[in-house]
Order: structure tokens, then C-alpha cells, then sequence
């Protein structure tokens, strides 16, 4: 059976590339993280909460509802920083 170009073309990439590809995706989610804490952290300070009634809250009810920490921030990020 003979391989097409496609399948000729397509490698495995070396450990090298890899880690680079690795490392990247490691970076960009440590900044979406940062990022999401960051607004989360402003929107505490706007509305003049402390960290606590912030939990008691926004974050609880978003994990009761069951998603996990990092989602809450998410969404709690987006509807602050992309209103409708």
C-alpha cells in the first residue's frame, strides 16, 4: 500500500519541540489565570466587598451549581470585563 503525501508529511515532533509547545501552553494558562484574579480582585475592590461576602456571594453559588473553582472565576470574569 502506498503512503499518501499526508501521511508522508505528518511527524511526530522532536522532545524538543515538545517542550516548547508545552511550556507555552503553561505560560498562557498561568496568565489566563492571573488575569481572571486580577479582575476578580477589582471587582471586589469596585463594589467595596471583602473576600469573604465575595465567596459567600459570587463563588459558592457557582460551585454549588457545580463547576469547579477555576470555571467560577472564569465566568465571574467575563461578566465583568465582557458586560452585555
Amino acid at each position: 500500500m502506498k503512503k499518501t503525501n499526508d501521511q508522508q508529511d505528518a511527524q511526530w515532533p522532536t522532545a524538543e519541540q515538545a517542550r516548547e509547545q508545552l511550556r507555552k501552553a503553561i505560560m498562557q494558562e498561568e496568565l489566563e489565570h492571573a488575569f481572571r484574579l486580577e479582575v476578580v480582585d477589582r471587582l471586589m475592590t469596585d463594589l467595596k466587598i471583602d473576600p469573604a461576602s465575595f465567596g459567600e456571594l459570587w463563588i459558592q453559588p457557582l460551585i454549588a451549581a457545580g463547576v469547579s473553582l477555576d470555571v467560577a472565576l472564569l465566568c465571574i470574569a467575563q461578566s465583568h470585563h465582557w458586560p452585555n
